[in-house]
């Protein structure tokens, strides 16, 4: 048969809209399936290997490789800065630098059950010569290779062009994934459209020539690509009989580090505390937890600090045990109340099945919560964010037998509370190891690698003048103490309140508007996912009052605001933005779309800085690193202002925390010198700060 006539129509046989939105257009069936049809060759430059590996799965792509079709895709390696500085010093063999890090990917996925399958269809691709694959980084090491552009080239050479926001995966481009949107252009349109045509191949072929100056480009590295053939499937024509339990969604199971907790956590009698990163997905271990203990047909009780949590845990509940009874108690959930509804949710009686009473730390706190609970080795607690249950008025809960307990945290010491933190110890019988850090979450993908960026900057002389008055309260009130055993003098609760109120100065230190105004005029891009934390709603109005006058359109989001806090989060989520937010979502709001952070309020507690950098690492298709401006408050110098040691070291010790597990290593760098110059070993650091109570008011 003549090959001419099963050659698909060309691309001009469809008449593409000049741009194209998910939720909206339809962009794989109306633009993305019509160009695979009527194309021989597709010319991608997109983000990290990572987002490569989910590429297009589906008929219309398998259609196109059998056809003869071929993509070159020029994409991001997932590098650390040492392995990008390695390659820009001239490593002799920088194909097993960046070979090493792939095939540890492409080991992670085939692990999976639910990412195997897009990963042999991967394989084949590459297999028989349909995928060729080279791999971009920017000259000079800063930085990372990270814009999107595609041309699509039919038989008769006609063009399709286009740019925008979408990843090269399955999230980026189906309607149930992320909103996204791509401008198009078609080159027969002639005028402006044939130039954008033209200047994106142009672009794309300096690429793959490797001649681009800016950006070094190279082959795939070939052990990384025999890495993953071994994985391929032998022929193309199988691919649509693969098995519906290879590509049907698979129902949730717990991660590696999930059963290994939770097995420990047996393992000591049912009793500990989790400590887990944020984003290591706590909530689903206790649940897992939780669905088994139920299933038995006995009572559990469930505490959360916030009314944000109490409606987010509702929701996981009631779909992933939607078996067992639920009682929310707290937050306007009254019926706990009722005559004896509290004894029959929580009684020894395996006939009652499963029940779970979902409670505010503060209700399950209250003597007539209490005295209404049914004690028993059968009762299973879980307490979520359990420093908080520490606290004077929440630890009176811990009066109450129950034979299982299970605490979870991020941070369960509660800084500058020894009392506290040995109440709730004692109370869960201590913390299961091995913790699961912030390095364990981002190597196992549960985080995404990070930019960190500090800011410093100096209180104004009012502000100076206020810290160095209540510097001199603080050191009065603590001389009024009496040594312990130890020789330490334990705080007062004035001393505390002094504390804190001295930490608010550095909090809203003027200068913090100033600077989120800046750092978003250089920075932002309409459509990224932007969080400003600020410490109280004074500032938040003075930064949103800022940003308007530069045109933006800042999105509120805090408990006392009007109007609906959840539509606001999905508009967000949706459409992106500047959200500006104060202390509500340090504990529970999840938003991992959230790119960038701007952090105005940095407290002098670890457990805050280190939540709030959990919210914005958190992972999202499509997401493969965030980026963190922080403003650092430091002393003009310590000769001159002495009292601001203390809040130099709380700064300090943040801002290295940050910057040690940062990827742009340069950052802690620049803080140690700040430090020096200052008279200041940024060695020397312990922790600081103290418990400034719930936040779910807030």
């Amino acid at each position: 048969m003549d090959a001419a006539l099963v050659l698909p129509p060309g691309l001009p046989a469809f008449d593409f809209d000049t741009e194209y939105r998910s939720l909206k257009d339809d962009p794989v069936g109306r633009f993305y399936v019509r160009c695979l049809s009527a194309s021989k060759l597709y010319r991608r430059a997109v983000g990290y290997f990572r987002s490569t590996v989910y590429l297009v799965i589906g008929p219309s792509i398998l259609d196109f490789a059998r056809r003869g079709g071929r993509i070159e895709l020029i994409c991001s390696p997932e590098l650390s800065e040492e392995d990008i500085d390695g390659i820009a010093a001239g490593y002799r063999d920088r194909d097993e630098v960046v070979a090493e890090r792939l095939r540890a990917d492409i080991d992670e996925l085939l692990s999976n059950s639910g990412t195997a399958y897009q990963t042999r269809v991967l394989a084949t691709l590459i297999a028989v010569g349909a995928l060729d694959i080279k791999v971009a980084v920017r000259s000079g090491g800063k930085g990372i290779y990270h814009e999107k552009i595609g041309i699509f080239i039919d038989h008769e050479g006609n063009r399709v062009s286009f740019r925008g926001s979408a990843n090269e995966t399955w999230n980026g481009w189906h309607s149930n994934g992320n909103f996204e949107s791509i401008e198009v252009f078609c080159d027969w349109r002639e005028g402006r459209e044939r130039e954008r045509v033209a200047k994106h191949e142009k672009h794309f072929l300096s690429l793959w020539s490797e001649t681009d100056a800016d950006i070094e480009v190279f082959s795939f590295p070939k052990h990384a690509i025999d890495h993953l053939k071994k994985a391929s499937i032998e022929d193309l024509n199988i691919m649509d009989r693969m098995p519906e339990s290879e590509t049907a969604p698979h129902r949730r199971q717990p991660l590696p580090h999930q059963s290994d907790a939770l097995a420990a956590w047996v393992g000591n009698n049912c009793r500990g505390i989790l400590e887990h990163a944020t984003g290591s997905g706590k909530t689903f271990t206790a649940i897992v937890a939780l669905r088994e203990h139920v299933s038995g047909g006995m009572p559990a009780i469930v505490l959360v600090p916030s009314l944000l949590l109490l409606e987010q845990w509702a929701i996981e509940l009631r779909e992933e045990i939607p078996d067992a009874a639920l009682l929310l108690a707290g937050g306007g959930n009254s019926g706990w109340k009722s005559v004896k509804r509290l004894q029959s949710m929580t009684a020894n009686d395996t006939n009652l099945g499963g029940r779970i009473v979902l409670a505010m730390m503060q209700t399950a706190a209250t003597d007539a919560f209490r005295s209404s609970v049914v004690e028993s080795d059968n009762l299973m607690i879980v307490a979520d964010e359990v420093h908080q249950i520490g606290s004077r008025f929440n630890s009176q809960f811990l009066s109450l037998n129950a034979g299982k307990r299970l605490g979870l945290s991020a941070t369960p010491t509660r800084y500058g509370d020894p009392d506290g933190t040995s109440a709730l110890m004692a109370y869960f019988d201590g913390v299961v190891p091995p913790p699961f850090t912030l390095i364990d979450a981002i190597s196992s993908g549960r985080l995404v690698q990070y930019e960190y960026f500090p800011h410093p900057l100096n209180l104004t002389a009012t502000e100076a003048d206020d810290w160095k008055k209540i510097s001199l309260e603080i050191r009065t009130e603590m001389a009024r103490q009496k040594e312990d055993s130890n020789g330490q003098r334990q705080l007062s609760e004035r001393a505390k309140m002094l504390l804190i109120r001295r930490s608010r100065i550095a909090k809203k230190a003027s200068k913090k508007v100033d600077l989120a105004r800046e750092i978003v005029q250089k920075h932002y891009t309409v459509g990224e996912h932007w969080l400003i934390y600020c410490e109280d709603s004074d500032q938040l109005q003075s930064v949103i009052d800022a940003l308007k006058q530069d045109g933006h359109a800042p999105i509120e989001y805090h408990s006392g605001m009007g109007g609906d806090r959840h539509a606001t989060l999905d508009w967000f989520r949706a459409f992106g933005g500047l959200l500006v937010s104060i202390r509500c979502l340090d504990e529970g709001v999840d938003i991992p779309a959230i790119s960038h952070a701007i952090i105005l309020a940095s407290s002098q507690n670890p457990r805050q800085f280190i939540q709030r950098r959990g919210r914005v690492l958190r992972t999202t298709p499509g997401k493969h690193f965030a980026v963190i401006h922080d403003a650092i408050v430091v002393p003009v110098s310590l000769e001159s202002e002495p009292e601001q040691t203390s809040l130099l070291k709380a700064e300090m010790l943040r801002s290295i925390e940050f910057a040690n597990h940062a990827v742009n290593k340069m950052a802690a760098a620049e803080l140690r010198t700040i430090a020096n110059n200052l008279g200041f070993d940024p060695d020397v650091l312990t922790d600081v700060g103290v418990e400034e109570g719930g936040n779910d008011d807030e």
